[in-house]
């Protein structure tokens, strides 16, 4: 299978892929509320070829809700800068023949102004998509949601292992939040890299890999962007676009970040699962057990 899924921009394996020619009305939909640039090509098209999890992720109410209250959002916080920039300059006066430029201000907001919609928890500065995508390609910066539970504890353990200025303001900062998740907390990737990196002159040993970071990243973002609780070692593997990451590292960062929720399952020359123990997991197993129940019952 050749060409490209439109909505990844990443190459179609005739595998994942399918065909979409009935659902047609309903991508189109999607691509309307999203407000994209999907819009008018599906319209011009009969079918068109996507991976089946981007067809799913795409035309999910839930994950379209989220992209337009991002889009809300992002317009309120452009407008509210845009504001506090203007009442910060109207009333600069510029001495009679001098060439200097207002001085700028920046993002930069006190911790009594620290809002976790708007600001990324680690740098305190502004954290807008719509701003980011005024800026040169090469010094955007990409914005991550705080998507569990446990984030904010780990956060908190590599915190407090420091004695920097810089780790006791994140502490404060989040310390009293119960909920990161419900808060619609942000951060900028390179923010989170940067904390997650030894301070220099500290406890010899190999430093942290960047790369392996930003891959485990996407993981978990697949993983939690989901409505299954099962996948397998290569699928989450080829959610990776530009690392190399070995079995043993991926397993390892998973029981890091998931512990007792996540089950690893191998059997020698057989694929290896990754499931997790919810609820979906639970109807899972019931709906396995009971097959082979009536199988057996069959043989019988």
């Amino acid at each position: 299978m050749s060409g490209f899924c439109i909505i990844c921009k990443d190459p179609l394996t005739a595998s994942e892929n399918v065909i979409v020619d009935r659902g047609m009305k309903t991508l189109i939909a999607a691509s309307a509320e999203r407000g994209d640039e999907f819009t008018d090509y599906l319209k011009s098209q009969k079918s068109v070829a996507v991976h089946v999890q981007c067809r799913k992720n795409y035309t999910r109410r839930t994950t379209i809700a989220a992209v337009k209250r991002q889009h809300e959002e992002d317009q309120a916080s452009t407008s509210k800068t845009t504001e506090y920039i203007e009442s910060k300059t109207k009333n600069i006066i510029i001495p009679r023949g001098s060439k200097k430029s207002p001085p700028r201000t920046t993002a930069h907001v006190s911790e009594s102004d620290f809002c976790f919609k708007n600001h990324c928890l680690f740098c305190g500065n502004e954290a807008n998509k719509e701003y980011e995508k005024k800026r040169a390609q090469k010094y955007r910066r990409k914005i991550c949601m705080v998507s569990t539970l446990s984030f904010k504890e780990s956060v908190l353990k590599i915190a407090q292992s420091r004695s920097d200025d810089n780790s006791k303001t994140i502490t404060a900062r989040i310390g009293f939040e119960h909920d990161l998740v419900a808060a619609e907390a942000r951060y900028h990737r390179n923010c989170y890299i940067y904390f997650l990196k030894p301070p220099t002159g500290g406890k010899n040993g190999r430093p942290r890999d960047e790369a392996v970071i930003l891959a485990m990243e996407e993981i978990f973002a697949y993983i939690e962007n989901s409505d299954d609780c099962q996948f397998t070692l290569g699928e989450l593997k080829r959610v990776c676009k530009n690392s190399n990451i070995d079995n043993r590292t991926v397993k390892l960062h998973l029981k890091l970040k998931y512990g007792d929720k996540v089950i690893i399952t191998e059997k020698p020359g057989h694929l290896t699962f990754i499931s997790f123990t919810d609820n979906h997991y639970t109807l899972l197993n019931q709906a396995w057990s009971e097959k082979k129940n009536k199988s057996k019952r069959r043989e019988i």
